[in-house]
């Protein structure tokens, strides 16, 4: 057994039997998201790291972050233990390995896989413009991409958006396939297409857009679009799947694509959305990234229906 997934796993263990208080007489903060979801997207565990790495620097502690000792979906056969994926599209945040972290001793892991304050799918977050000021700040300075990730980033905004003027696309994050078709407990409730246009249509007029770039891993969706908006439309060379039935990252189809491929895909989807001029969304961690990573919004408009298993109930009675 890898030494290092060795010490994680029962310094881990041992952690959650340790007041909160301990940790900040550590030196080094390793971060995980550890769930009974591996299929979670880059985005869910971008924010939940953001807000870690937050937490750590105002308790004087350096940030690791591990998604290398459990698994998560961009691992490969084999390789939990072994390959830290967080290092497949980031840089560790102040530049020590989990290996480093984990054998000096003085490493705690987090208590919770999600901090009580962390960037999140909140009306409350998403509208306040300092909150998410800082958030950006942070994750400007301590979340910075690997070498060939950013070259990829660079090369992905110059094929689609080329010489269109990004100051008149208007961002679209459409979720569909699983999120839509399973209706996960608890997730935001994604609007219909129909429920998306007349917002479009309204913000294409006012802020005088000339292009659309629509981010969304559904075909159909997609499809939809282009036949609705034609050569305004612009959007990644990603895998698109339909119909899909069960959670998305056990579809074969999806899961055709490499681990790291998938990631940089998704990525370069959001990366581009903050490049708009504006975001028209539904909730979800994505949205929450693109509003995190975006500098220059002139709006944002994220449509808001409840929550799947709960509020969709009580809407469904009115």
């Amino acid at each position: 057994m890898n030494i290092n997934y060795s010490i994680s796993q029962k310094l881990h263990k041992l952690e959650r039997k340790i007041n909160k208080g301990n940790l900040t007489k550590s030196k080094y903060l390793v971060i995980r998201r550890k769930t009974n979801h591996p299929g979670l997207g880059l985005f869910a565990y971008y924010i939940t790291m953001l807000a870690w790495i937050d937490y750590a620097l105002r308790n004087d502690m350096i940030p690791v972050i591990d998604m290398q000792n459990y698994e998560n979906q961009y691992h490969e056969v084999g390789q939990v233990g072994k390959i830290n994926t967080w290092e497949l599209f980031f840089e560790q945040p102040c530049g020590v390995s989990v290996e480093e972290a984990l054998t000096s001793g003085k490493a705690r892991y987090v208590w919770s896989d999600i901090p009580e304050y962390h960037p999140n799918d909140s009306l409350d977050f998403l509208y306040n413009k300092e909150i998410v000021a800082y958030y950006h700040t942070v994750a400007q300075k301590y979340i910075r991409y690997q070498s060939d990730v950013w070259e990829y980033l660079n090369q992905q905004e110059k094929r689609i958006f080329g010489a269109a003027d990004q100051s008149k696309i208007l961002g679209i994050l459409a979720r569909g396939t699983d999120y839509t078709g399973r209706r996960p407990y608890f997730n935001p409730i994604q609007p219909e297409i129909s429920e998306m246009y007349p917002f479009i249509d309204r913000y294409l007029e006012e802020y005088q857009c000339d292009h659309i770039f629509v981010a969304t891993e559904d075909a159909e969706l997609l499809s939809r679009f282009e036949q609705r908006y034609g050569d305004k439309l612009l959007f990644t060379d990603q895998k698109r799947v339909t119909g899909v039935t069960t959670e998305l990252c056990d579809d074969k189809q999806f899961m055709s694509v490499s681990a790291k491929m998938r990631g940089m895909q998704y990525l370069s989807s959001i990366y581009l959305l903050s490049k708009c001029k504006g975001l028209v969304a539904g909730r979800t961690a994505g949205t929450v990234g693109a509003i995190v990573l975006a500098e220059n919004y002139e709006f944002k408009h994220v449509i808001t229906k409840g929550r799947y298993g709960i509020e969709d109930a009580i809407l469904e009675k009115q």
